[in-house]
């Protein structure tokens, strides 16, 4: 992958958040890709500041790289008196990438021929979303937007454990990304911050907690938090740094995600396989009697576990279907990078760290346990309500009908004979129309006197049917 090039190091990134695609084995090894790009000279770096921003724009640029990657290497610089990094996009990346990705795209559909039909779903969808991601992340006037979304959520909310470092739009382009310097500790560095008097517990729950708000709460997050990403400054603060790979939730998805969490703690399969159909996980024309019993067989597994970890989790799920038509959107699979690596780091800062324990405690602290069940009860109070008015609707619908059979019937036999008496319909409708009515109650009192009404017609019905004969 690395002597391919910068596209095919990207394709490696992505892959090794796709177990659902590639074995845990190469996805762990892809895992390293992050790192093994070697910085370029700098003197390839000029003509873009030149072109873009003005070489000279600077008061003093360090030309020693402090960081690169497959795109892009980052600068330490001076502007107007601020100490800033400059993020500077590697020349002719995006024509090479574009290249290449033409050359993907030709290849594709003999990939579909001669791919198992079970990851032909998975892999149709991964190369669109491919080629969407990385030339977004190509885009460095995107990441700078995100930055000041995902900056303003965090100053609205008055958060006090955040820092998103601040955009220089008057030195920064498609191609150049000017921010604040921001000095931390690197997260993973828990001697130094133990030294600086932080506590790595509170760390991790202080960087879970940013992580879930910007997901679940804000919809804007950043999607990549390996530790050279994150940082603690002076005082504490979590500073995150490139935002290149960052996603958007929206609210349907946000609520998605918290069903599913839900479901999966009720053991609701079914609310599971609804979900990850809501998601676009699952394709909606799938066995759900084959699905429903594979993830039966999953919660069993891992609720034999003596313990239980996000990692182990996908691994399990994406395991076990991948012999269904079963693939991770591009957002759902930022989703699943940041727990799995974010996991991997927060527990470097606290051995005993949970994920999931963690995720359940924030949802339970901002009232999306209460949110989700208020949103359940309305959803039963709506289908109740319907079935009730239907019922009203009903005897005026059923008179009819048994009229046109009656009549059909005494052409044939006598009265006497008829085998469904109306009187009979008539009570069953009534003991059923008293269940809805007390489950309508149940979820909302203000339904009480309709569901009187609708035990009363039915009991009215059926004494007179009664008092006529049952006709």
């Amino acid at each position: 992958m690395l002597d391919l090039g910068p596209t095919f190091v990207k394709v490696g990134q992505v892959l090794s958040t796709r177990p659902d695609v590639v074995p845990q084995v190469y996805a762990e090894e892809f895992v390293t890709l992050q790192d093994a790009v070697p910085t370029g000279p700098y003197r390839e770096m000029i003509p873009a500041l030149a072109d873009d921003v003005g070489y000279h724009s600077y008061d003093d640029f360090d030309p020693e790289p402090i960081a690169g990657g497959s795109l892009a290497q980052v600068y330490r610089a001076t502007y107007q008196g601020d100490q800033v990094v400059v993020k500077v996009r590697r020349p002719g990346v995006k024509d090479l990438i574009e290249t290449d990705l033409r050359i993907i795209r030709r290849f594709i559909p003999l990939v579909m021929l001669l791919a198992p039909e079970r990851l032909q779903f998975s892999l149709r969808n991964m190369a669109d979303d491919f080629e969407r991601i990385i030339l977004e992340e190509l885009d460095f006037e995107r990441e700078a937007r995100m930055m000041d979304e995902i900056r303003a959520n965090f100053d609205r909310d008055e958060n006090e454990t955040v820092i998103i470092p601040r955009v220089y739009h008057d030195v920064s382009s498609e191609r150049v990304l000017t921010m604040a310097y921001v000095e931390g500790t690197k997260i993973t560095n828990v001697d130094e911050l133990v030294a600086g008097g932080h506590d790595p517990k509170a760390v991790a729950r202080n960087v879970a907690n940013a992580y879930f708000t910007m997901g679940l709460e804000h919809g804007v997050y950043h999607g990549d938090p390996h530790p050279g990403n994150l940082a603690v400054d002076d005082d504490g603060y979590i500073v995150f740094y490139d935002f290149g790979m960052s996603g958007r939730f929206t609210a349907a998805m946000q609520n998605s995600v918290v069903n599913l969490y839900l479901a999966a703690v009720n053991r609701n399969v079914d609310g599971i396989i609804d979900e990850l159909i809501a998601l676009g996980a699952l394709d909606p024309d799938a066995d759900r009697a084959a699905v429903g019993h594979v993830l039966e067989l999953v919660i069993e597994d891992l609720e034999g576990s003596e313990t239980v970890n996000w990692q182990q989790i996908i691994s399990e799920v994406t395991g076990m279907l991948h012999e269904f038509p079963f693939r991770i959107p591009p957002d759902i699979m930022l989703v699943l990078r940041v727990g799995s690596i974010s996991e991997g780091v927060l527990r470097q800062l606290d051995s005993e760290f949970d994920f999931l324990a963690a995720a359940q405690t924030f949802l339970r602290e901002h009232g999306f346990m209460e949110r989700a069940a208020r949103m359940k009860l309305a959803e039963i109070r709506s289908e109740l309500e319907a079935s009730l008015w239907a019922l009203l609707r009903l005897p005026t619908k059923l008179e009819r009908e048994l009229d046109a059979q009656e009549k059909e019937r005494m052409q044939v036999v006598a009265r006497t004979q008829q085998q469904a008496p109306r009187s009979l319909g008539y009570a069953i409708l009534a003991a059923a129309s008293l269940i809805g009515s007390a489950l309508l109650v149940s979820v909302d009192p203000t339904y009480s006197l309709l569901g009187l009404i609708v035990v009363l017609v039915f009991l009215f019905l059926f004494v007179r049917s009664s008092h006529n004969g049952g006709r």
